[in-house]
């Protein structure tokens, strides 16, 4: 593949290139079917004929649900020089459908499905990405106001994370892994890409992660901590594991402890929508000491911490900017570097996230993180989010909502962890059992600090 830095702007599509020199070989393996890789680029080619006919300024967006679906459009996108925002099927339909109108973002449509071209593999057509630097893929994250970013890629930006990824952890022919993250989650769409990259294939998750890894010789993971947890819960042959990479927020030291116990070979990492997922990633084989790290620096990102401790980052994974209705808001300052918007620390070229700029508080002239809370928390209980309520004395202190019952056990315990780890004025003032109501993955904070409120101004506190 070209450079387009040093090319001219062009260069041979992948899947092409794949599908031309190992057509037969397995792409995406899911229950009583399989794609080729020349079964995709077919699929491929037949979505481009039918955006010749899109406009190319206005996207359109795809409910990313069918991997099938997603990665054919995707290429397709990427072929015809258009744009494709790929959105989650857990938001209401009509809900979606007005914040994409509201970005000038066509909603599906047509593009519920697509016709398989069936004829043979074309040989005297190179099919080519003319624009790999363009913008060619929305994805909606949410920021900490609950209002969702729409963060765009270019192909250049994603083939780069997938580069830097595989040059860490390694990838080939024969190489399975599991796609157990949603498409419209980075982490999620990066794995197609990195398979595509490593010529591997990709096995759409049905079953528990135990039961794919022990039936389909999963080589390949990629987990929040919550589906790590999930797992080690399994008694299972995890032998055909060579790299899982956990990530996607805090990840209790316990459980680090405990899949290294169970020789599950974990890559810790820290990463983002905006940075093409992985910024930073353990090397393999690494010790526990490092595991407690979110890793080195991949690829040629180059990280800098400011004076006020937040991580700011360039590197040729780095998104465009955010889409905007008829333009894209460039994000970087003036020195070309991204905020994160995370602070942290480097040690010894490993990176140390601590938490969310605008989650800190401020507790009687003390700088608090709910995020260093929450990881000594961690250790204890399954899920633990760390708000701040309004105080008299001290202007905010810290409540710890658990999801867990709430024993006296389990409060002593928590209390001893909390000496030994925090001073005194880091530990929450109360502890609540977790509302039914809200979502443990990714849970709102704002609501949940809502809550806390309420329960306070009625008194009802443990």
């Amino acid at each position: 593949v070209e450079d387009p830095e040093t090319g001219d702007g062009r260069m041979i599509c992948p899947l092409y290139q794949r599908a031309l020199d190992h057509p037969s070989d397995p792409f995406i393996i899911t229950t009583g079917q399989g794609i080729t890789y020349l079964d995709m680029h077919l699929y491929v080619i037949a979505c481009s004929k039918i955006l010749n006919d899109h406009p190319k300024d206005r996207p359109f967006a795809i409910v990313g649900s069918d991997p099938l679906m997603v990665i054919s459009w995707l290429f397709a996108a990427a072929r015809t020089n258009r744009i494709i925002a790929i959105t989650s099927t857990k938001d209401p339909k009509e809900i979606r459908d007005q914040f994409l109108t509201s970005l000038n973002i066509e909603p599906q449509s047509q593009y519920w499905a697509f016709p398989h071209a069936t004829h043979p593999l074309e040989t005297s057509i190179i099919f080519e990405i003319h624009a790999p630097q363009s913008p060619l893929c929305i994805l909606l994250t949410s920021g900490s106001s609950g209002q969702p970013k729409a963060v765009v890629h270019s192909f250049y930006t994603l083939w780069s994370a997938a580069t830097f990824s595989n040059n860490n952890i390694g990838l080939s022919s024969g190489d399975r892994w599991l796609l157990s993250l949603s498409l419209w989650h980075i982490g999620g769409l990066m794995i197609p890409i990195r398979a595509l990259l490593g010529g591997a294939s990709i096995v759409v998750k049905v079953h528990t992660l135990g039961e794919h890894i022990e039936r389909d010789s999963i080589t390949h993971l990629s987990l929040v901590s919550t589906q790590l947890n999930d797992l080690l819960q399994e008694s299972r042959d995890f032998s055909s594991l060579t790299a899982v990479l956990v990530g996607g927020g805090t990840i209790p030291p316990g459980l680090i402890d405990t899949a290294v116990e169970k020789n599950i070979p974990i890559h810790t990492t820290y990463g983002m929508t905006e940075l093409g997922s992985q910024l930073c990633t353990t090397p393999p084989n690494a010790p526990i000491e490092i595991l407690r790290s979110a890793g080195y620096a991949l690829g040629d990102w180059q990280i800098h911490i400011t004076e006020q401790s937040e991580i700011s980052v360039q590197g040729s994974p780095l998104f465009l900017g955010y889409w905007k209705r008829d333009h894209i808001d460039d994000a970087r300052d003036s020195n070309g570097y991204f905020h994160t918007g995370d602070t942290g620390y480097i040690s010894d070229g490993l990176l140390y996230p601590i938490g969310r700029v605008d989650q800190m508080f401020i507790s009687g002239g003390e700088n608090i993180h709910p995020e260093e809370i929450e990881q000594v928390l961690g250790s204890r209980v399954r899920t633990v989010v760390v708000v701040s309520i309004p105080n008299v004395r001290y202007g905010q202190r810290p409540v710890a909502f658990i999801d867990q019952i709430i024993t006296e056990d389990l409060l002593d315990e928590i209390n001893t962890l909390l000496k030994e780890r925090l001073p005194t004025f880091k530990h929450p003032d109360h502890f609540l059992e977790w509302p039914n109501h809200i979502p443990t993955h990714k849970p709102p904070r704002i609501k949940l600090q809502q809550i806390a409120e309420q329960l306070l101004t009625s008194k009802i506190f443990r």
